[in-house]
Order: C-alpha cells, then sequence, then structure tokens
C-alpha cells in the first residue's frame, strides 16, 4: 500500500454526489494503492434522500469503511479531550481523526473540508511538512476538499 486516505463527511459526500474532483482524486488514489477509508460514523452525515441507494452501495465498495467500536470510540474521546473539545459539534470529526491516526498504511491524509476542525483535533500529530506525500509517516496530512 501507498498510504492511506481518510475521507471527513463533506469528503465522502462531494464522492457521492460524483463531484468531478473527487472522483478524480480517488480514482487517482486507488490506481495508486492509495487505501481509502471512512469512519462508519460518515455515512450517517453525508447521506440523505437524494441519494440513490445504488450510488451509496456502490460507493461504500470501493472504501474501506472503519466500524466504531469501543477502542476507537474510546480513541475518539481522547482526541477530543486532548484538544480541548467535547460535544456532538466535534464529534463525527473526532472519529475521522482516530480512524486516520489508527490508519496501519502510513502516511495518512485526511481529506476535509474543515481544515480548521480537523488541524485542531490532530495538534502535534498534524503533519505540517507541506509535501503532499513526504514528511514524517507517523503525522497526519490535511488535504483542502
Amino acid at each position: 500500500m501507498s498510504g492511506t486516505w481518510a475521507l471527513d463527511s463533506e469528503a465522502l459526500s462531494l464522492y457521492l454526489r460524483a463531484d468531478r474532483k473527487m472522483t478524480a482524486r480517488l480514482a487517482v488514489a486507488l490506481q495508486d494503492d492509495v487505501r481509502v477509508v471512512i469512519a462508519a460514523a460518515t455515512i450517517v452525515e453525508a447521506d440523505y434522500a437524494a441519494v440513490h441507494p445504488a450510488r451509496l452501495d456502490w460507493t461504500l465498495s470501493r472504501l474501506a469503511v472503519v466500524p466504531l467500536g469501543q477502542d476507537l470510540a474510546r480513541a475518539a474521546s481522547n482526541v477530543l479531550k486532548s484538544a480541548g473539545r467535547h460535544g456532538h459539534k466535534y464529534a463525527i470529526d473526532a472519529m475521522v481523526v482516530a480512524t486516520a491516526l489508527a490508519a496501519a498504511d502510513k502516511p495518512v491524509t485526511v481529506l476535509t473540508s474543515d481544515v480548521d476542525d480537523i488541524s485542531t483535533l490532530l495538534g502535534d500529530r498534524l503533519d505540517r511538512s507541506g509535501a503532499e506525500r513526504t514528511g514524517s509517516s507517523s503525522k497526519v496530512k490535511i488535504l483542502p476538499v
């Protein structure tokens, strides 16, 4: 594998809506053997009545859906605590960050529309090196969508 991309709810929503830029990004990622993951909870936020069930099924078949078990839930809770945040406003973002941090295939990049909150939640685990695929493999990069 050539690393992992973790999608937040907006990135997943763009893919569900067949956004050209997101579709092209993910096609390249899959071609480059990048593992594309989502926290299972992002489905709840990204899915809505206008999404055809077949489109959702097809999209999810192309991604690795990471279930929210006790360990990941506790990790997400710890992400919130370490960032001094709490509550539902940050909950799914914390699950996305916990999913990214738990990814085995490094380096990890989070594709997000919420750069500020994801950066805050990552704290010192954020790779600020600037180059998309270089820098510390133990830190997480952010790619705005």
